[in-house]
């Protein structure tokens, strides 16, 4: 008799015994789903919950399961236990808890299979009262789309039902980009390998600003995911990232739970400095807030909201309020779908309206400026592009709606006096705008005013040229835009002219903050010289007697003025002095090394006005006064 190797029986009694473990799970449905909150960063609340399943036994873990539910032919019976019970979780939450959107996880090869096209159906959620706008049929990467054409159709069959799609893991797998054109998803949610470490990685940065952008110009939301430090999420605010994922925010439980006030102040905190407008003209929307009409929460029927509808022509849209706050929107064009009637008219009628409402819209407290806004508000996917925009106070509490028309015309009007008052080049705020902000700082007295200019910039343009020219002077305002978050809270970037910009701070910044912008500097402006002169260190110029010289690769000297070294209520004109007597000095430095370099200014002055009133045009750094 030959006997089979003992390795081989142990190996193979190993994987009946997992695979009937699976099988007896399945037939009992075994299982526990949990929720993690997918949170919008501006809102400080979560868009919606990803539903994920676990199994009771600690032996069945979940990912594993999946790999030998292909293996034995139970994909589909382990897809439809995870895919049941979670729409049991959610028909069995309280009522303020389903209001969100939940996404559910589907295999494009279950998508196409008949039963689940036949079994997943509006009426199966009606029946456990959730209506299909609230489920995003999240589809995964495990495998690849065969059928694309096939695809497409089923997608599309979806959509027109009321589900929406979103695209898990992209940048990974089998998230290619034609099953983004296959799917065109409503969202888009980047793979975790892109966004962990994030904040170390310049060239991950690169790819998502570029992803942030790809998302916006097809219409759908970017979520990133696995965010799990407080750095990543810093870098991926400043990109543009609007949604987030992560053990950072919440690990999946078994219950949807509220996020944790303190990040979401802290959260709020950073988006406000990230927010700072570019112009001194912007101003805050609370001016512009109009009364609109609200409602207690469960206190009016959809019945009832038609028959207002109907005899008030100018109603265009209610807020549902839970006390003070708002807690959902209900607009005209939304109630009434295509048929002409409300929104599941024959079942939700005698059911308060809460439960049509939208859960997810766009709020604002009145502090946010009209700018920021403005794109928020065209940054949302076409259904709600033009929903009114909810205006709560600092507290939360409820104010009023701006309608898009408002902002569109406000915004265009904002935009016209700021570009007057801009530099060309950069864009950046001008002249006028620098003296006011210098005008209120030296009132307030706690302050850091930064100038900066480049070391040999003249040389360069001659070398170069002057297109080159405008293109480093471009790259120098990037630089200083990137290093505002690290400067402190309040802090404006404005663009004299030429080669000279202006940092300007309320409070303190930190030294290390200024030589990290010096190394970056140093770093981004290697792209602006040829490959000799790189390697060199130095380029060919005609100095400032037409003789040819060898001229160090240009430099970057701040000089940084703090409000404990000069009197209070200081004249502009005499910081613009102190400010070119420093920059002399900290050129000299620059000229030696060939590295960019800050000075702080060590020396107390004592004055309040300019020693002589020409000083300052004298001083190379013209600042325009407005007394």
């Amino acid at each position: 008799m030959n006997a089979q190797p003992i390795g081989t029986m142990s190996i193979e009694s190993k994987t009946d015994r997992y695979e009937d473990e699976l099988r007896r799970a399945l037939a009992t449905r075994a299982l526990v789903t949990y929720f993690q909150p997918i949170v919008d960063l501006r809102a400080g609340m979560p868009l919606g919950y990803e539903l994920l399943s676990r199994f009771l036994a600690p032996s069945l873990q979940i990912h594993q399961a999946f790999e030998r539910a292909e293996q034995c032919g139970l994909s589909w019976d382990l897809e439809y236990a995870c895919r049941s019970k979670a729409i049991d979780s959610i028909g069995a939450l309280a009522p303020d808890q389903r209001a969100l959107r939940f996404f559910l996880n589907v295999s494009p090869r279950i998508l196409s299979d008949s039963r689940f096209v036949s079994g997943f159906t509006s009426a199966l959620l009606q029946e456990h009262d959730i209506h299909q706008n609230q489920i995003v049929i999240e589809l995964t990467e495990r495998e690849s789309v065969r059928d694309y054409p096939q695809f497409e159709r089923l997608i599309r069959h979806y959509v027109s039902q009321g589900f929406q799609i979103a695209l898990d893991d992209f940048g990974s797998g089998h998230s290619s980009l034609v099953t983004l054109l296959s799917s065109t998803p409503h969202f888009l949610k980047l793979d975790r390998e892109i966004v962990r470490g994030v904040h170390l990685d310049s060239y991950r940065q690169r790819l998502v600003r570029s992803l942030v952008d790809l998302a916006a110009s097809v219409d759908t939301r970017l979520v990133a995911e696995g965010v799990e430090v407080w750095e990543e999420l810093q870098v991926l605010v400043r990109l543009g990232v609007r949604y987030a994922q992560g053990f950072l925010f919440e690990r999946p439980r078994p219950q949807p739970t509220s996020l944790d006030p303190a990040l979401c102040q802290r959260i709020k905190t950073l988006l406000q400095r990230e927010d700072s407008p570019r112009s001194e003209l912007d101003e805050r929307v609370g001016r512009m807030v109009s009364a609109c009409r609200s409602v207690q929460a469960l206190t009016l029927s959809c019945s009832e909201l038609d028959n207002d509808y109907r005899h008030e022509p100018s109603l265009d849209e209610i807020v549902v309020l839970r006390d003070e706050i708002p807690v959902g929107l209900v607009t005209r064009s939304q109630f009434y779908g295509r048929t002409g009637g409300p929104v599941g008219y024959s079942l939700f009628s005698r059911r308060p309206v809460d439960e049509v409402a939208k859960a997810h819209f766009l709020r604002v407290d009145d502090a946010t400026h009209v700018t920021t806004l403005a794109r928020l508000a065209t940054e949302r996917l076409h259904d709600d592009l033009y929903d009114p925009v909810v205006v709560t106070d600092a507290s939360g509490a409820f104010l009023g709606t701006v309608t898009m028309k408002q902002l569109i015309v406000r915004s265009a009007e904002l935009e016209i006096q700021n570009a007057a008052g801009a530099n060309p080049l950069t864009g950046l705020p001008g002249n006028r705008a620098i003296t006011r902000w210098l005008l209120e700082l030296t009132e307030h007295g706690d302050f850091t005013i930064v100038y900066a200019d480049l070391d040999r910039f003249k040389e360069f343009n001659d070398a170069y040229g002057f297109l080159c020219g405008d293109e480093f002077i471009r790259l120098t305002a990037h630089q200083l835009e990137l290093a505002l978050n690290r400067l402190g809270e309040e802090t404006r970037l404005g663009h004299v002219g030429g080669d000279d910009f202006v940092i300007a701070c309320r409070g303190a910044i930190p030294q290390s903050a200024l030589e990290r912008l010096c190394e970056d500097f140093d770093r981004a402006k290697m792209t602006m010289f040829n490959a000799a002169d790189v390697e060199r260190g130095a380029f060919r110029a005609l100095d400032r007697l037409g003789r040819e010289a060898v001229v160090p690769l240009t430099t970057l000297s701040l000089a940084a003025i703090s409000g404990a070294q000069v009197a209070p209520g200081i004249h502009p004109a005499l910081l613009s002095q102190i400010a070119a007597s420093l920059k002399k000095n900290t050129k000299q430095h620059t000229s030696l090394s060939g590295k960019s370099m800050v000075q702080f200014e060590r020396r107390r002055h004592d004055t309040d006005r300019p020693s002589d009133p020409r000083a300052a045009e004298a001083s190379g750094t013209q600042v325009e006064l407005e007394l």
